[in-house]
């Protein structure tokens, strides 16, 4: 198109030219003319350019990436690719499952929110990590960047050691911990993400003092205690639920207001003295801009998907708890989010 416009151009000014001749004055006129009429002429392409490729009627055209910033096998990915699974049978186009770890799920959020808003790019966010991260860090992402297409799951927190630990309950955890200040380690996915909040939160309500030791997701941090590395972890449910039922881990706590389904002999950390409700949520954003029609697409697949048996079923088996959340509900659970991260987090003593 452009070389089009450049001969255009070429053929406008030389007609001007042998018509002209010598007239400066109208010559320099017809060259501000001409100027003006190609400058209103790229604009009306390059708009033409952007409608048709965030056309709400014809989408979708072609696949559709899935952004998820984290490692495959991780509790993200797998209740991802569980969901988007089931979201094709009935979606014309193919969902392409992208996975961009690094920097504590920054590398991802990033290009998921600097995508073109056109619906060929779609992603997952952990809560409250992508909303803590641009607050502890110059972020190369904000906040408003994505808009909500809706929640998937809230997998709530868990504290966990091996199952050869000492440590046989949280009591001995916490009586071992503050005897011996800094000395035990717990992994997390990553400084100041989800699980590390968490954690920093717990310990402030058990008056302990312990060591935080980050990796880039969930997939490196249980690995690390799975090796002996850490002493413990917080987790989410889903991510260590089949090695706790395998017999290689133990869950010493549940950061939820009633027991776990399935896990009914581990405490709250409520119960047991310490008040900290702490899980991550999991919603499906598209880039900011995109058109209302075609998040409305998005989400009425996904939403069917995310109710249907075999999703359930599947979600279920690995200990995923669905929860629902329409654009609307998780904007306000954005905002609640960062309102926690503003007020709560600062007190944590997070570095």
């Amino acid at each position: 198109m452009d070389n089009y416009i450049e001969k255009f151009y070429i053929i406008v000014y030389n007609l001007g030219e042998n018509l002209l001749g010598g007239h400066f004055i109208m010559k320099k006129k017809f060259l501000a003319v001409l100027t003006l009429l190609l400058s209103l002429l790229l604009v009306a392409c390059g708009g033409e350019k952007k409608a048709a490729e965030a056309n709400p009627d014809a989408y979708p055209e072609k696949p559709v990436n899935v952004i998820i910033a984290y490692k495959a096998g991780g509790g993200t990915d797998v209740g991802a690719r569980i969901l988007m699974a089931e979201a094709q049978k009935n979606f014309p186009q193919t969902f392409v499952i992208v996975n961009k770890p690094g920097a504590d799920g920054e590398i991802g959020y990033t290009e998921l929110a600097k995508a073109a808003p056109d619906g060929y790019t779609i992603g997952f966010i952990n809560l409250p990590t992508f909303v803590s991260l641009p607050h502890e860090r110059q972020t190369k992402y904000k906040i408003d960047d994505v808009e909500p297409i809706m929640n998937h799951v809230y997998d709530p927190g868990v504290l966990v050691v091996k199952a050869d630990s000492p440590f046989n309950t949280l009591a001995d955890f916490v009586e071992y911990a503050k005897a011996h200040p800094d000395e035990l380690t717990i992994s997390n996915n990553g400084a100041g993400a989800s699980n590390h909040i968490g954690a920093a939160h717990f310990a402030k309500e058990a008056g302990i003092q312990v060591t935080h030791v980050p990796f880039g997701g969930s997939t490196d941090m249980i690995s690390a205690l799975r090796g002996g590395h850490v002493n413990a972890t917080v987790a989410k449910i889903s991510e260590v639920a089949s090695l706790v039922k395998s017999g290689e881990l133990r869950l010493l706590a549940s950061f939820t207001d009633k027991r776990l389904e399935g896990f009914e002999d581990v405490p709250t950390l409520t119960e047991s003295g310490y008040p900290v409700i702490f899980g991550s949520a999991r919603a499906i954003v598209a880039p900011k801009g995109t058109p209302k029609e075609i998040i409305q697409k998005l989400h009425d697949v996904l939403k069917a998907a995310l109710e249907s048996p075999d999703n359930i079923e599947k979600s279920k088996n690995a200990s995923l708890p669905l929860l629902y959340m329409s654009p609307e509900e998780l904007a306000q659970y954005i905002k609640d989010q960062e309102t926690y991260i503003i007020e709560t987090v600062p007190t944590l003593g997070i570095k």
